[in-house]
């Protein structure tokens, strides 16, 4: 008797095709699975960054919302989630939170839990969690932007110079001299007249800013083509004016330094908190990074310290006995 082997490699190579070939029949797909990311990988300080999961499930499977944890470095704005998607007969949702960045460096946003509601085998509801994968990205300086700065030069190797001894004798005499002529002169014209308005050391910090930033107008550098003078000259007119106001060195301070600095600080509230971050981080862009400047926020300065100045209280008057 005769008998027949059959060969498998046709077997298998027709039940391959007809697996892809069934719409019946397709690929063993997780019932819920998830993916982090967040939409740049490179923000500088003061960028809103979109931090979005993303969860793919079945269409029986109820999500609820993340569990956010929020490192330091990174303010909350607002969160929410898009509108769901069916693709291959399972569910895609994506839950979205947009974070302000308040520190450059690398910032590490953990794993977050979501919590969901399926059935098991019996057709009763049980509850699940399910990790996001961690997400890093790299806050980058505004002084980095530009690599190849021309106005940053490294530093001149030291030079031994003898110094003129005589030649600083002489020059020290006269600077005497002229400081001598210019105190007799002073305390001369101080006798004669009365001065007419305040000095600079007599006006408040309010009234010194309010006097600089008018001069800075007339000057109108802006339409001259000057725009990074502009930004420089209204970047220490306003540090200065903090530094007078609040008594701390806002001149000597960095952004990044000033806006910690103002995160608990009692004499300003949240609105003007924000203001004060944006309008240094708008300045700072200008100035650094050479960024184009879209508007003149001298307006915006001008408004802020009129909103900050101090409210004076005139002392009640006294009744007529």
């Amino acid at each position: 008797m005769l008998r027949i082997t059959p060969n498998p490699v046709p077997i298998l190579l027709l039940a391959f095709i007809f697996t892809l070939a069934n719409p019946f029949v397709s690929w063993c797909a997780e019932p819920v699975s998830i993916n982090a990311q967040v939409d740049t990988s490179q923000p500088t300080l003061g960028d809103i960054v979109t931090y979005s999961i993303t969860v793919t499930h079945d269409p029986d499977i109820v999500l609820h919302m993340p569990e956010y944890v929020i490192p330091e470095g990174l303010e909350n704005i607002e969160h929410g989630k898009a509108t769901p998607k069916t693709i291959n007969k399972q569910t895609i949702q994506e839950f979205w939170l947009k974070l302000r960045v308040d520190k450059i460096g690398p910032i590490k946003l953990p794993s977050i839990p979501v919590v969901f509601d399926a059935p098991d085998s019996n057709k009763q509801i049980v509850r699940g969690k399910i990790m996001s994968p961690e997400v890093s990205f790299e806050v980058q300086s505004l002084l980095q932007l530009e690599e190849n700065a021309s106005d940053i030069k490294d530093i001149k190797p030291i030079t031994n110079i003898e110094a003129p001894w005589t030649h600083y004798i002489w020059k020290a005499l006269a600077i005497l001299c002229l400081l001598a002529l210019g105190y007799f002169l002073w305390k001369k014209w101080k006798t004669k007249s009365a001065p007419e308005s305040k000095s600079d050391f007599a006006l408040t910090a309010e009234e010194k800013a309010m006097k600089e930033l008018n001069e800075l107008q007339t000057r109108d550098w802006m339409k001259l083509g000057r725009t990074r003078d502009h930004f420089f000259e209204l970047s220490e007119i306003f540090r200065r004016y903090l530094e007078n106001r609040y008594e701390f060195p806002a001149q000597e301070w960095t952004t990044e330094e000033i806006t910690t600095h103002f995160k608990n600080f009692s004499d300003l509230n949240e609105s003007q908190k924000l203001q004060t971050r944006t309008l240094l981080i708008e300045i700072d862009k200008v100035k650094f990074a050479k960024a184009q400047a879209h508007n003149d926020p001298i307006d915006s300065v001008i408004n802020f310290i009129k909103e900050a100045s101090p409210v004076l209280v005139l002392p009640e008057s006294t009744e007529k006995s």
